[in-house]
């Protein structure tokens, strides 16, 4: 039966439209390949890196006087980033308006297209394709990724764009406060009375910088804590935590946690009596920690307006001395084998965390009122040791140690200063120094290494390799070096040649990192042992040995010719009630 097919067919106007098509589809594709690559370029794009910025900002870190004209070229460069950011935006969105319409416009065109050209329908169709079939799938596919292409590009041009805008609210928040700093830097970052204050407070783990000295004349020597001679009074403590107690007045500080929640709580340094505790929220689940961390490992710091405390969970918080908080914030789940280990350090503007994941380590100033990141900078290995505040011949040094070197850092921009590989292991004890001119660092597996703070980069002056810390860290005094093992040994080496003076075996290891005190050494170890030793002899003297009825793991706090020891139930005060 014959058929009849009626076909308005416009060849013109097809070929008109079909023309039209290709060329909206050419100026679609061009398009959208420039927002490919713009959008690659902008991830490669680091306005933070800048080095004319990092040229700027390091003059402005090292200038003392006539810093206008330096903070007016920052501003300057940082308006112009801006303005080439936000054209860069604009030009983004028209070029998704152009993409969007070159795309509206092809697929018209090819249905109009289609519309004045129909197809034939196919009149005993063979199941074998031919060479028109395979070139019709062709175009499909062809079209396919075409479709996928504008998506893809779309996307980049309407959804992703903040990303710069990001970074550069990060480089206005760091640059405010770094102008914060210059403009408190008329008078010096940490005014003689400040630093009169430190020392006569313990604001942080190993006291004032975290060197392991503490500034008093007539710590005691002699105390029974079964009959309570020479005990002042002693508190139980109900959260656990490895944490060590700070002191600022007559206020004692500490941080607790276990699955339940986490808590910072405060007693009084004249009777013991608790405070306050305040409960840290937090928005993260409780994560998987080492028997040997826990929840609450890190030993809080003050700058003597507020305390600051962090959290296995990443929660850092910053609170008043009468424990209301001022801010918060989660810095993330580390991701290491061992948990949030490292101890916070403070002086009279920031709060410094160490902060270092497997993938991301890291090392954050935070401004102590505000909370607001002023400074990161990235490291190149783990760890779990504390930073230190060291004062040296060229000034304020922030020292760090990680699994191959010891690093210092400018406090005030994080700009890495020296760095030097003597290190290995998994590095868990902290730096010392002398008070002078020798930075001394050492870690079981690897060795021992004094450091002369002589010029730009420090000259390594001796190494030893013998006895080596885990956890505890060294302490060092103008004539020796001494090392404290989880072995039970204590070694006593001359600080100028690396000479061994003496060494001596105890029964029990030793987490608390031992603190020099008046020319004494006091030692505790894991069984609460309390070892007063010599740290003028020669050889090894011990001055007394005085038993804590308790296993101890943190290091004590020594303020006011009294002693503050945590034990893994009580706090104690050793002292009279002179101060």
């Amino acid at each position: 039966m014959a058929q009849n097919f009626n076909f308005k067919q416009k060849p013109m106007l097809s070929l008109m439209a079909k023309s039209a098509a290709m060329v909206a589809g050419l100026f679609a594709l061009v398009i959208a390949v420039l927002l490919i690559g713009d959008h690659l370029r902008l991830l490669k794009m680091d306005p933070l890196n800048d080095p004319t910025l990092l040229e700027l900002r390091d003059q402005l870190a090292e200038s003392n006087e006539n810093t206008d004209a330096v903070v007016e070229q920052i501003r300057t460069y940082d308006l112009y980033a801006r303005r080439a950011f936000f054209s860069n935006q604009e030009e983004r969105r028209a070029g998704g308006g152009l993409l969007l319409a070159g795309t509206v416009v092809c697929f018209l065109a090819l249905k109009l297209s289609n519309h004045w050209n129909p197809k034939l329908p196919d009149i005993g169709k063979s199941d074998t394709p031919d060479h028109w079939e395979l070139n019709s799938l062709f175009r499909q596919l062809m079209v396919g990724a075409g479709i996928f292409l504008v998506a893809v590009s779309l996307f980049f041009a309407f959804v992703v764009q903040s990303d710069l805008s990001v970074v550069l609210a990060h480089a206005e928040l760091a640059e405010q406060g770094r102008q914060d700093a210059v403009d408190t830097e008329v008078v010096p970052q940490a005014s003689s009375e400040l630093a009169e204050e430190m020392k006569s407070n313990w604001p942080s783990l190993r006291g004032p910088g975290g060197i392991g000295h503490a500034h008093m004349d007539d710590a005691p020597i002699s105390w029974d804590v079964e009959s309570g001679e020479g005990v002042l009074w002693k508190a139980e403590v109900y959260v656990p935590g490895f944490n060590s107690p700070i002191v600022w007045d007559d206020r004692i500080f500490m941080s607790g946690a276990d699955e339940e929640g986490q808590e910072v709580f405060c007693h009084d340094a004249n009777s013991g009596e608790e405070l306050w505790s305040v409960t840290i929220a937090s928005e993260v689940e409780p994560p998987e920690v080492s028997e040997d961390t826990g929840y609450a490992a890190p030993t809080m710091a003050s700058d003597g307006q507020r305390v600051f405390a962090i959290f296995a969970s990443g929660d850092l918080v910053a609170l008043d001395l009468d424990g209301k908080v001022i801010w918060q914030k989660n810095l993330g789940v580390p991701d290491n084998p061992y948990g949030m280990g490292s101890s916070l350090m403070a002086d009279a503007q920031r709060v410094y965390v160490q902060y270092d994941h497997s993938d991301a380590q890291k090392v954050m100033a935070f401004d102590g009122a505000s909370g607001n990141e002023l400074w990161r900078t990235a490291r190149e290995h783990i760890s779990w040791s504390t930073p230190v505040l060291i004062e040296s011949p060229i000034g304020t040094r922030l020292v760090l140690n990680d699994e191959e070197h010891v690093t210092a850092y400018d406090p005030t921009n994080g700009k890495s200063l020296w760095q030097v590989k003597c290190l290995g292991g998994e590095v868990a004890p902290s730096a010392a120094f002398n008070g002078s001119n020798i930075v001394f660092v050492a870690n079981e597996y690897a060795q021992a290494t004094a450091l002369k703070l002589n010029g730009a980069t420090p000259e390594i002056i001796w190494q030893y390799d013998e006895y080596l810390p885990e956890i505890a860290s060294p302490v060092a005094t103008e004539k020796y070096a001494f090392i404290a093992t989880t072995a039970g040994d204590i070694i006593c080496l001359d600080i100028q040649t690396g000479a061994v003076k003496w060494e001596q075996e105890f029964d029990e290891g030793f987490n608390s990192s031992p603190i020099l005190v008046d020319n004494k050494i006091y030692a505790i170890d894991l069984e609460g042992m309390v070892h007063i030793i010599d740290a003028e002899a020669e050889t090894f003297h011990e001055i007394a040995v005085i038993e804590m009825g308790q296993p101890v793991y943190t290091t004590p706090a020594f303020v006011n010719n009294r002693i503050y020891i945590r034990g893994e139930e009580t706090l104690f005060c050793i002292g009279t009630n002179k101060h």
